[in-house]
């Protein structure tokens, strides 16, 4: 019986047993609640479980996923990384995780670990794509080159990677990677791909290989958008001969395209090339083919040609309302760079009302050009002041103002301008330039001065600089400030260079050419602006320098190329070598002859009468001699064209230069023709003078310049007759001292002495204690031995006049000869005194001076005074007498004899 209830038991252990196996376990059951969508039952039970497979991990992931607990998910398949860290589907679960939660540098290592186990195309994608957001380009490139390198047949990867490389600048690897997808995929060339591949050899400079490109891809599908990207691309980055050989393959290509037509004519505008086009497109415009664009493109390629009339008649086609601001724009200010008045006016008639409403400061600078009105400019610069202007046009109506001489309101504006928080540059250049105009370089220094405290502006430290150059007065200051800047533009130290050059401050000149550095050294024969300049203001130095030679050396080889300033500059130097006595005649010769052997050359007058003097000075005499006469055509006889040219004519003219003078003196007028009658006398033409001027003389006092040479020119023919009958008339007109003293001095000239006496003897009716008059009269009756007289009139005058010696010593002398001796000795001692005060007297006031010390019983000095002037001059006969007669007078008889021994007296 126990072993019935033994097995019993047995059978029950075991049915126990196997009923508990057939039992669902907690993965069973949890994937039963899986599939009933109970995620958080199925949860609970496998929380508990140990996960030892990757599939029970991934399950226990998505249970955390979709209860919202991402983090947890993440870590369960973190962990079984860990373990299998090679399986590619669990890394596939745990990146897109990371990528859910925002985890970008998770997601990233993620990727790169699954790069080395299985890089395929989607994670080097991937991958290049977060290297792209992290800005790691290096990591970028190298993950597209594997991806072109695996993946050869994808496009993109080229594509991509030549983006980034372009980015990085490695142009020379943009071109192999675009080269290595057109040869795996012949139709690649995609517009963007041929912008990059030409835009970097055009980097390398290799243009031919750039165009050659360009041109491979017409060969295939054409967009036109792409055509000018490539057409501005080859302009921009390589040159406007590029680019227009590549519209010239575009525009055979595609004939019938107005496109390609009209970027064609556009850029034959731009690069000189208008006459090519403008037929082409005048034959569509005729045929009514050419659309409203194209007729803007045709106007614009007749204004480049400055054909400015058809460029306003084509315009004019367009109705208005349709003419566009830019082409309206582009002829004015065309025709301001280079059109006349007439244009102008043309501009205005064709241009819009609106436009020019909107434009007024280029309707006024047109209105000027044209000649307007001085309301209908008045209206267009008072538009310009009340309208809301940019900068820019506000300077071009400050520099109008200027040019129109309305100095205050144009450097009011400036002024005004320059203390905006944001103008353009050009506004302090523009002032400095209006102080250097107003000649008030001391208040623009001091008006920039201002602008620069607090504020480092280089525009407003430049225009500091010109002004403080102009000066010419600080040439340390100048030094210091230009020592401290390294890097100044080559047209701002040009412009600094001259300036030094025109104030002569030498020292600064030298610094600032230094800085310019040399030219190319290739004699001068160069062709760049910029070298030009350097050549030209060393040449400038050099003859600052009185190096002529040198300065002549520079610019030889650069005359064809030089402007109106640089040919100046040349003659200059070859007249400064020449008036150096350098061997530069055939360079003088050339000019002489370029310059007077063309009518018309010169217009400057200054210079027509240099090359007449270099002309008469290198041997032209005709040259010179009609080139000073057509200088003098209009001048004055007292001028100095006149002065210069009977200079070079010399005492006695030629006959076309003396049919010259005569005509000059027939069609003279009341007022110079008493200059021309001088002029005529001077050379020893005053019997022809005379038979022109005596007709017209004047009534007595009328026209005293004109009696005066009537004078002058009888007195040179020695007619004492006539010059007395016209200065006794004129005395009998004349009350005033100028007239009066001027009479007598011709009368004294002209050796009549009876007419000066009587014309003094009239001054002192006029000013009784006239102190020409009275000397003067003194001095005629002195040499007339007329004693109580010359006591009279010297008398009178050394009370009055502090004179030289002669009046006191000729009173002396008349007292002497009257025998007072006590009262001529004051009067001796007064000269004497006068006499002492001289510096180097000659030899008649020291004869005199002698002469008086033996009158005042000086006796050694009067004889050591005889002896000196013996020495000097021992022929003087009535020295010798006196100094014997003062020997013998003083006893000293042997010195006596030897004197007259030395004499030839025995």
């Amino acid at each position: 019986m126990a072993r019935y209830y033994f097995i019993g038991l047995v059978v029950c252990m075991v049915g126990i047993g196997l009923g508990y196996m057939l039992l669902p376990s907690a993965q069973t059951l949890a994937l039963i609640y899986l599939r009933d969508h109970d995620y958080g039952r199925a949860l609970e039970l496998l929380e508990g479980e140990q996960v030892t497979t990757v599939a029970e991990a991934m399950r226990l992931s998505n249970l955390y996923l979709h209860n919202g607990q991402v983090d947890q998910a993440i870590l369960v398949l973190e962990a079984m990384v860990k373990k299998h860290p090679n399986h590619h589907e669990l890394r596939q679960e745990l990146g897109k995780l990371y990528q859910n939660a925002q985890r970008e540098r998770d997601y990233l290592a993620n990727l790169e670990e699954s790069r080395q186990m299985q890089p395929s195309l989607e994670i080097l994608q991937q991958l290049a794509n977060l290297y792209s957001f992290y800005s790691d380009p290096e990591k970028q490139i190298h993950v597209l080159e594997e991806m072109v390198k695996r993946y050869p047949g994808q496009i993109a990867g080229y594509r991509d990677l030549a983006a980034v490389l372009m980015a990085e600048s490695r142009f020379d690897r943009v071109v192999t990677t675009l080269r290595a997808m057109k040869t795996q995929h012949r139709r690649s060339m995609d517009g963007e791909s041929l912008h990059r591949l030409v835009y970097a050899l055009l980097k390398l400079g290799q243009e031919r290989e750039a165009l050659a490109e360009a041109r491979s891809w017409l060969d295939g599908p054409i967009d036109e958008q792409t055509i000018g990207m490539i057409e501005e691309l080859l302009y921009q980055g390589g040159s406007a001969e590029l680019a227009w050989l590549w519209l010239e393959d575009v525009r055979r290509q595609l004939p019938n395209s107005m496109d390609v037509m009209l970027r064609w004519g556009r850029l034959a505008a731009q690069t000189g090339r208008g006459e090519n086009v403008l037929p082409v497109l005048e034959g569509y415009w005729r045929r009514g083919e050419l659309p409203a664009a194209g007729i803007m493109v045709m106007s614009e390629v007749a204004v480049r040609l400055k054909w400015y009339g058809k460029a306003m008649r084509i315009m004019a086609s367009l109705p208005v309302g349709q003419r566009p601001y830019w082409l309206q724009r582009t002829l004015g200010e065309e025709v301001l760079a280079a059109g006349g008045g007439f244009a102008a006016r043309g501009v205005m008639q064709v241009a819009e009302p609106q436009f020019l409403e909107d434009y007024p400061v280029l309707a006024a600078e047109l209105s000027l050009r044209a000649g307007v009105s001085q309301k209908d400019l008045q209206h267009w610069l008072d538009r310009g002041k009340v309208v809301s202007l940019e900068p820019e046009w506000r300077v071009r109506l400050a520099i109008l103002f200027l040019r129109l001489g309305r100095l205050a309101e144009g450097g009011g504006m400036l002024r005004a301008l320059a203390r905006e928080t944001t103008v353009p540059p050009a506004v302090f250049r523009e002032l400095a330039g209006y102080y250097i105009q107003t000649r008030d370089i001391k208040g623009g220094i001091a008006f920039f001065a201002q602008l620069r405290q607090g504020q480092t502006n280089a525009s407003v430290e430049e225009a500091w600089m010109l002004l403080l150059v102009s000066s010419g007065d600080h040439q340390g200051e100048s030094l210091a400030w230009l020592a401290a800047r390294t890097e100044l533009s080559e047209a701002f130290l040009s412009d600094l260079a001259n300036r030094a050059l025109d104030t002569g401050q030498l020292k600064l000149a030298h610094t600032l050419v230094e800085r310019l550095g040399q030219d190319d050294g290739q004699g001068g024969m160069i062709v760049g602006q910029e070298s030009l300049g350097r050549t030209l203001l060393r040449a400038r130095l050099d003859w600052a320098d009185g190096k002529f030679m040198a300065a002549l050396q520079r610019l030889r080889p650069l005359y064809p190329v030089l402007d109106a300033n640089g040919h100046q500059l040349y003659e200059d130097v070859v007249i400064a070598a020449w008036r150096d006595k350098q061997p530069v005649r055939p360079e003088v010769l050339a000019l002489v002859r370029r310059h007077l052997g063309t009518p018309g050359r010169v217009g400057d007058l200054e210079r027509l009468r240099l090359y007449g003097m270099l002309a008469w000075e290198v041997g032209e005499r005709g040259l010179g001699a009609k080139a000073l006469m057509d200088a003098a055509a209009h001048a004055t006889p007292d001028s100095p064209e006149m002065k210069q040219l009977l200079y070079v004519l010399g005492p006695r003219p030629e006959k076309a230069a003396l049919d010259w003078l005569l005509h000059r003196t027939r069609g003279a007028g009341d007022q110079d023709l008493a200059g021309w009658v001088d002029v005529m006398t001077g050379i020893g033409q005053a019997e022809r003078a005379l038979l022109i001027a005596e007709p017209k003389r004047p009534a007595p006092g009328r026209n005293p310049a004109l009696v005066d040479a009537l004078v002058r020119a009888y007195r040179s023919m020695k007619n004492n007759e006539k010059m007395a009958e016209i200065l006794n008339g004129e005395l009998m007109a004349t009350s005033t001292v100028p007239r009066l003293h001027a009479l007598a001095d011709l009368a004294e000239g002209g050796g009549l002495s009876r007419v000066a006496e009587k014309v003094y003897q009239t001054l002192l009716k006029v000013d009784a204690n006239d102190e020409k008059a009275l000397k003067r009269l003194g001095y005629m009756a002195f040499y007339a031995g007329e004693w109580e007289r010359t006591v009279g009139y010297l008398g009178r005058y050394v009370s009055r006049y502090d004179d030289n010696y002669e009046p006191f010593f000729f009173l002396a002398e008349v007292y002497r000869s009257l025998g007072m001796i006590e009262k001529a000795k004051p009067f001796y001692l007064k000269a004497l005194a006068k006499i002492d005060k001289m510096d180097r007297p000659q030899h008649s006031v020291r004869v005199a001076w002698t002469r008086m010390t033996e009158r005042v019983g000086r006796w050694a000095e009067a004889l050591k005074g005889y002896a000196g002037l013996l020495r000097e001059q021992p022929g003087d006969k009535r020295l010798k007498a006196d100094y014997v007669e003062l020997l013998l007078a003083r006893g000293m008889t042997q010195e006596a004899n030897q004197v007259l021994r030395a004499a030839g007296v025995h």
